[in-house]
């Protein structure tokens, strides 16, 4: 009987009889993109290496510490080489740079020394020291007053604003016959010269109300004010803008208006004899 011949199958990748063409093409990308990698790596080196400024370079240093509002002379400086690519921007180079210039913020031993820590002229000077000193009037002094929502027109006293000075003193402390609260204008056309800081801070923005504000007077009326603080409660009246005096001080606030007392310390008797609070 004959045997019907069936056919073979062909032989599959991978299977004993013939080879797997897929490994060797796999190790072959592999090396080919590691070989890329390293050479783009090296033209980076290289690229960066020659984009960088090279060696160092002489820049006019302190060389001793230097205070604020300080003219600066020649016996204060000195050049030092740094690195190139440490150089700040506006860094001087040359000690000539310097003549005439003064120091704008307290310089230190070594620092390099570059525009923005000296000013050369008075009004450069001024303007850069206006954010650190406060714009006190010759004579007056700045004092800091709490505030808060009730007691400071709810936070909107501004810097530049002028405000009025209410006291609330019980009579008690000039006399115990009959003693009841009694309310007095103390102050008037105070000219405020900073607010400040606020209290709350959320998502990194400043927020919520001041709790002081810092006021001119003189050191006279200073004194009554302290005193005021501590025997009774202040409040604040805003002024309309459209009653601003033409300077920050007025009359109201000067020496002249303050008693003069024969006593070294302030006492009810001072207090009464200038704002009467017993007649209320």
């Amino acid at each position: 009987m004959a045997v019907v011949g069936q056919a073979r199958p062909l032989p599959q990748a991978g299977l004993r009889g013939m080879p797997n063409m897929r490994t060797p093409l796999f190790v072959f990308g592999v090396a080919l993109a590691l070989v890329a990698f390293l050479v783009m790596f090296a033209f980076g080196i290289v690229f960066v290496g020659r984009s960088q400024p090279s060696g160092s370079v002489p820049v006019v240093v302190a060389n001793r510490n230097i205070d604020a509002r300080t003219p600066i002379t020649a016996d204060m400086l000195t050049l030092s080489s740094v690195p190139a690519a440490a150089v700040a921007p506006k860094t001087f180079l040359h000690l000539s740079d310097l003549n005439g210039t003064t120091a704008v913020v307290q310089i230190f031993k070594g620092q390099p020394i570059s525009s923005n820590l000296v000013a050369s002229d008075d009004s450069a000077l001024n303007a850069t020291q206006a954010k650190q000193f406060l714009q006190i009037p010759a004579g007056y002094i700045g004092v800091t007053l709490p505030t808060n929502e009730q007691q400071g027109v709810a936070g909107y006293i501004a810097q530049g604003d002028y405000i009025n000075v209410i006291a609330e003193v019980s009579t008690d402390v000039f006399s115990k016959v009959n003693p009841r609260p009694v309310a007095r204008m103390v102050f008037s056309d105070l000219y405020v010269i900073k607010v400040g800081p606020q209290t709350l801070v959320q998502n990194g923005q400043v927020q919520g109300l001041a709790s002081s504000i810092t006021v001119v007077m003189t050191q006279c009326d200073a004194n009554y004010m302290y005193w005021l603080q501590i025997n009774g409660t202040l409040k604040y009246t805003l002024e309309s803008y459209h009653d601003y005096k033409p300077s920050p001080v007025s009359s109201s606030s000067s020496s002249s208006s303050c008693p003069v007392s024969n006593t070294t310390s302030l006492g009810p008797a001072e207090i009464d004899q200038r704002w009467h609070f017993m007649a209320g």
